[in-house]
């Protein structure tokens, strides 16, 4: 959060079908799930980023000032406190829901084990299809590659593409 502060920038890994690019998002008129449910654009924009193919996470393979990530394209992407996944109209004044439940969400190449922040009953039908954002914000993220078991990674906030998840499971209440 002080680095939001201070630059308007936040740092975020973003993964597709094959690669995970790590960047950086201007953020001073838009917050992250802002830019990224946005309808108007297909596009988000980063800058100085780093591209990592999924099997060898930790080999950048190429560096960029400037480039352009097809939103449609994004399985996820990652950041590492909470708060930076939430929208700007849920952050001043709206209820957020204080009730997490925990899920299980399976995306290509991936599971993605974590919270959602309810205000009440959960519709699995109504969260995929009838809500407007194209990005499902999981908090407190543990995300497993389902292939290659020792390539693991962790989010304070994650946004989830929708149209890439596979499957969608609710834990048993405790």
């Amino acid at each position: 959060m002080e680095e939001m502060l201070r630059t308007g920038k936040l740092g975020a890994d973003f993964f597709t079908h094959s690669y995970r690019i790590s960047g950086q998002v201007d953020i001073r008129r838009q917050s992250l799930a802002d830019i990224l449910n946005d309808r108007t654009t297909a596009f988000i924009g980063l800058e100085d980023a780093y591209v990592s193919p999924l099997d060898r996470p930790a080999d950048i393979v190429a560096t960029y000032a400037a480039s352009n990530l097809v939103k449609g394209n994004l399985t996820f992407v990652t950041v590492r406190h909470g708060e930076d996944i939430i929208s700007r109209k849920d952050s001043y004044g709206s209820y957020l829901g204080s009730y997490l439940r925990k899920v299980f969400l399976t995306v290509p190449a991936f599971e993605i084990e974590g919270y959602l922040r309810l205000s009440g009953k959960v519709d699995l039908r109504r969260v995929l299809t009838v809500e407007s954002t194209d990005f499902l914000a999981v908090l407190d993220a543990r995300i497993q590659a389902s292939i290659h078991q020792d390539i693991g990674f962790t989010g304070g906030g994650t946004l989830v593409n929708k149209r890439h998840i596979g499957a969608f499971c609710l834990a048993e209440e405790e």
